[in-house]
């Protein structure tokens, strides 16, 4: 404000001082001069309430904003796991191979159900056109055949175990001569592991199966069966 003041006072001084060039002001332009520096004066007060509004920042130079340079993905060493969006899980370890594909860890068959004592082993592999059980009989579709999986359930601890199965939400799937036959099927068969829920006393065992079904013409040799539960994977040939 006090600059505009100056330049008000400098202009009057040098409009009425008096040059010899200079050439008399009349009435009409002394007034219109003292309304153009009243004007800059009441311009530059706060209290003035026609003076022109505007944004006073704009005066000051806006600083230039600071570059942030971007943050630096680490990476894992080998051996640690792979790099993160990768798979964690892997063989043996429970580490990605790198690829970003999650790998089940391989386990015996008897240790997918986790329940200390229990262990399951294949024993056989037969085929049937139906099966009869203590309730009723099952039946192959039209064109297919059954492959019935048997297992010996063995409780090998000093005590009587609770061999719930049922609860353990384990998917099993079976390759007859290198070519995939499907998943298991849940039948009212005595024994079936996707059911099976008994208890075994200290020592003793217990009869298990899976039923599967394969095309009549297939012939069962080379009989691979999987089992999965979470990351945990076992897969046993069965003669």
């Amino acid at each position: 404000m006090k600059e505009r003041m100056f330049a008000a006072v400098l202009i009057i001084s040098v409009l009425l001082t008096g040059c010899a060039n200079v050439q008399t002001l009349t009435d009409q332009d002394n007034e219109v001069i003292s309304q153009y520096i009243a004007g800059v004066v009441l311009n530059s007060s706060e209290r003035y309430g026609h003076s022109f509004k505007y944004d006073k920042s704009v005066l000051n130079p806006t600083p230039e904003p600071t570059q942030t340079p971007p943050p630096v993905q680490e990476t894992d060493g080998p051996g640690s796991g792979g790099t993160p969006g990768t798979g964690s899980q892997g063989n043996g370890g429970g580490k990605g191979n790198g690829s970003g594909v999650s790998l089940a860890k391989s386990v015996k068959l008897g240790q997918i159900y986790g329940i200390d004592g229990i262990d399951v082993k294949p024993a056989s592999v037969k085929t049937k056109k139906h099966i009869s059980t203590s309730y009723s009989s099952i039946a192959a579709d039209n064109g297919k055949k059954l492959v019935i999986v048997s297992f010996v359930i063995k409780n090998n601890s000093s005590k009587a175990v609770k061999a719930d199965f049922a609860r353990k939400n384990v998917s099993y799937s079976i390759t007859i001569g290198g070519k995939s036959s499907g998943s298991a099927m849940l039948t009212i068969a005595e024994g079936d592991l996707l059911s099976f829920n008994e208890k075994i006393p200290a020592g003793g065992s217990k009869k298990g199966v899976l039923v599967f079904q394969a095309d009549s013409s297939v012939k069962v040799k080379d009989v691979t069966v999987r089992a999965v539960k979470d990351n945990k994977e076992s897969v046993f040939s069965v003669n």
